[in-house]
Parts: C-alpha cells; sequence; structure tokens
C-alpha cells in the first residue's frame, strides 16, 4: 500500500476510444480510482434524444488565424456546427476567451486586445461560423465566467494549479508569475461548467486541464450536491478528432505552427496573399534527399508540407506521396501552393468583406452575448443557491 499521496495518469486505447485513468492512492486504504473520457469527434453521438451541448474556445493572442488554427480547431468547429445543427435539442457555444488572453506573459495593450478580439471574430465568420447555427460571443461579456470562477477556485487544491504542465512552462518565460496565469485552468473550468457542457473540443495541449475540470465537477457535486441532492454539472467529455494533423512551422518541421513566433515566414496567415502564400512556401524549409516521401522522424519538414496538402485537399498523403515521389521539391511546392491559394482566398475575400462591415460583426458579437448570458445568468443563480450564496 502506498504511504504518501500520489497521483498516477495513464492512458490506454480501448476500442479506439481514449480514456484517462486518474488514480489517487492515500493514507486510507480506499483508493478513488474514476475514468474520465477522451472521445474522438467521429464518435459523437449528436442524434441524443435530450441533445448534447458543446462548448470551445480560443484565445485572441494575435490579430488573426493562421493556417494551424483553420485546419486544426477551425475545421473540427465547422464539423460540430452542421452535425450539431441537425438536432434541435442541441447547442454550440464558440467564445472568443479574451479574458484568458490577460494572462500572456508579454503585456498586450487595451487598444490591441480589442483590435485581436474583433480581427478574430472576422475570421471565425470567414471561415465559415454561422451564428444562425451557433452562439459566438466573446468571454469578456458575460461576467457570470468571472463570478463562478471564484467559486471554483474556493473548491481547487493549490498543489494542482501548480502540477499543470502549461503553469510550469509559461511560468519558466515569465519574471513575475501571476495569480492569472496559476488559475487559468480553473477559468477555463469555469467556461465549460457555466453553460454545463457535455462536450469540449480541445487540442492535446489542454486534455490536462479537462482533468482538472471533470475533478472539480467530482469535489463540487461532493460539497455541494449531498443530502438527497442530484449531481449539478455533466461530466464534460474531451474531444480531439482523429482525423486532423497537427500543422507545423514552416521553417522547422518539429515544431507547432505559431503566431507567437516572431518569424512571419514561419506561418500562412488567413489574410495571406496570394503572393505571400507563393513566397513562404518557396522559402518553407525541406531538406536534401531527392523526391517527396512521408517520414515524420527522418524528414519532418517535408512531411510537414505534404501533412498540410492533404488536409487541403482532402487527399490521403499516400496518394501524395505516389504523384510525387520523383518530383522535385520546386514542383512540389508549387502544386501546394496553389492548393492553398484555392482554399484561402475565399475565406480571405470574407475577412475583407467583414472588415469593411464592422458594425454586423459587433453585432454578431452582442447577440451572441445575449444568448450566452440567458444561459450562464439562469445556471449561476442556480449554482450560488447550492453553495449557499444570494442572488
Amino acid at each position: 500500500m502506498l504511504k504518501n499521496t500520489t497521483a498516477i495518469i495513464g492512458r490506454l486505447q480501448c476500442y479506439n476510444r481514449y480514456y484517462t485513468i486518474n488514480t489517487v492512492a492515500q493514507k486510507s486504504p480506499q483508493i478513488n480510482t474514476f475514468i474520465q473520457p477522451i472521445i474522438s469527434l467521429e464518435d459523437i453521438d449528436f442524434k441524443q434524444k435530450n441533445g448534447i451541448r458543446i462548448f470551445s474556445g480560443m484565445q485572441p493572442t494575435g490579430d488573426g488565424l493562421h493556417l494551424g488554427n483553420y485546419l486544426g480547431a477551425m475545421s473540427n468547429w465547422l464539423k460540430i456546427q452542421d452535425l450539431a445543427s441537425l438536432n434541435t435539442n442541441n447547442s454550440v457555444l464558440f467564445s472568443i476567451v479574451d479574458s484568458h488572453s490577460l494572462t500572456a506573459t508579454s503585456t498586450i495593450s487595451p487598444e490591441k486586445l480589442r483590435n485581436n478580439t474583433i480581427n478574430v471574430a472576422i475570421q471565425y465568420l470567414a471561415c465559415g461560423i454561422d451564428p444562425s447555427k451557433v452562439i459566438l460571443f466573446n468571454q469578456s461579456m458575460v461576467p457570470a465566467h468571472s463570478e463562478l470562477l471564484w467559486i471554483l477556485n474556493c473548491i481547487t487544491p493549490f498543489s494542482k494549479l501548480t502540477q499543470m504542465i502549461q503553469y510550469k512552462e509559461k511560468s519558466k518565460a515569465s519574471q513575475v508569475v501571476t495569480n492569472g496565469l496559476l488559475s487559468y485552468p480553473v477559468l477555463m473550468a469555469s467556461d465549460i461548467l457555466l453553460y454545463k457542457s457535455t462536450h469540449v473540443p480541445v487540442g492535446e495541449d489542454q486534455t490536462q486541464h479537462l482533468e482538472l475540470t471533470r475533478e472539480l465537477v467530482d469535489r463540487f457535486h461532493k460539497q455541494y450536491c449531498v443530502n438527497g441532492k442530484t449531481d449539478y454539472f455533466p461530466i464534460p467529455k474531451t474531444v480531439i478528432s482523429k482525423l486532423n494533423k497537427k500543422i507545423m512551422s514552416l521553417n522547422d518541421g518539429s515544431v507547432k505552427m505559431s503566431k507567437s513566433n516572431p518569424q512571419e515566414n514561419s506561418r500562412i496567415n488567413l489574410s495571406d496573399s496570394d503572393k505571400e502564400i507563393q513566397s513562404k512556401i518557396k522559402k518553407s524549409k525541406t531538406d536534401s534527399i531527392m523526391g517527396i516521401s512521408y517520414d515524420p522522424e527522418n524528414r519532418p519538414d517535408i512531411s510537414n508540407l505534404l501533412s498540410i496538402l492533404s488536409s487541403c485537399t482532402d487527399r490521403h498523403i499516400d496518394d501524395l506521396v505516389k504523384e510525387f515521389h520523383d518530383k522535385s521539391n520546386s514542383v512540389f511546392k508549387d502544386y501546394l501552393s496553389q492548393s492553398l491559394i484555392k482554399k484561402i482566398s475565399p475565406i480571405r475575400e470574407q475577412i475583407n468583406y467583414y472588415q469593411s462591415n464592422p458594425k454586423q460583426v459587433q453585432d454578431i458579437l452582442y447577440q451572441g452575448a445575449a444568448s450566452a448570458n440567458a444561459i450562464a445568468n439562469k445556471n449561476l443563480k442556480e449554482i450560488k443557491d447550492l453553495v449557499g450564496l444570494f442572488n
């Protein structure tokens, strides 16, 4: 028997579904074990009689989205909004989580944050997010997020937050570690639980935060849903697509494409012109090996370009390798450039349209915030009743 408190986190694959097993062994002879599902987007049952509620968000850390955002999270969101709309009992909330941006290790000006928020909303809409199918809003316009954050903070062990991988990594890069950075996962839990979300699409780097969210649900129920009271929150499932490929930097196939990279040529922005796309692909890193082949371990850069082409054209990588295995890098890159231009130019046209109509974007965000507030305020009232706070 273990004498000290330990946390053992492991992952196993079972029938094409992933689960996180969080086993906590304490001094007492009883061991608390619970299974937390990570399911694929392709396995969500959108036809459930009572419906499902999906929440997901992205930070406005830059002034727009890049190709990695589009082929990753955004492509999932587009699939979700269309599939969820087939059942009127489903609801989908997509948020620009601007409050989270305040935890950035580098200071962002108020004007820049507001502009980023509007620009990201513009690009959501340009990519195809449909306000008639989803609730699109920015987080800071729903005050209940912050109020629930405090309630959840009061049941969150400090030691849990200091164990978060992202906290450890980001705190190393900051001279001053703020409470906001430490509480980031709790605000994320508040975002999710405020709407009683059942499914949460996230990147692989956020799965640990979802594990904490589920643990907070357990803690809340044990503390406040006692004496015959029914558990209040559903257990939110982590959703990760099996089909999406991770898009890496054009300059280094071993690191993710990112807005935070100071090298502009490391990424394709959705607002890039045709000439900029061609130039960036032409300058993208490859290797000296003849021919085109997919080998992420030994040829990460050319493999990344193949992944991008596969995602943009909906063609299998094996088919692309057969077509280009004996072609030069320049021929392959030219085909990739043209494919990207075909994919991105319609989005860029929509970006230009919404940039010319900023009031339309603001109205959409206001309408989304009104719908989000209606759900959030109702749930927060019920949560405060359970906790013993006055409304």
